[in-house]
């Protein structure tokens, strides 16, 4: 087996977007709920358009791939939200990978930006009905 890769940390221009996945529980009558923006370990995971397409983004789901939709979220609004910022994370089997962090701990200022990432949020591979 070929040693895995480190992958180099790049910049992330501002005119760049992310793919994110957003599971169907985060979904009600069709519409993305705030809460699907949640930090794991340190980071929101996402994918930078450089390296993976919206598509690519779905298929990484560990299972059940269908029950996804991804959105994408433009860089700029991402760091333009108070505290926010996306930076480039890449693991060796994932060099797109990347995180939004920052989010606030207060729980007001949290949910504002939930909301405001929502706002700016667009679904890029909806979800396909059961």
């Amino acid at each position: 087996m070929a040693d895995e890769l480190d992958w180099p940390i790049e910049a992330m221009p501002d005119a760049d977007s992310v793919f994110m996945r957003a599971h169907r529980v985060h979904f009600s009558n069709g519409e993305l709920h705030p809460g699907v923006f949640k930090e794991h370990g340190g980071g929101m995971s996402v994918n930078w358009e450089k390296y993976a397409s919206a598509l690519e983004t779905k298929q990484q789901a560990t299972k059940n791939p269908e029950d996804n939709a991804v959105i994408s979220l433009p860089v700029i609004a991402v760091r333009q939200i108070r505290d926010l910022n996306v930076e480039h994370t890449p693991t060796p089997a994932n060099r797109a990978h990347s995180d939004v962090c920052g989010s606030p701990t207060n729980r007001e200022l949290l949910t504002q930006a939930r909301v405001k990432l929502l706002r700016i949020s667009q679904v890029v591979i909806p979800l396909t009905h059961r």
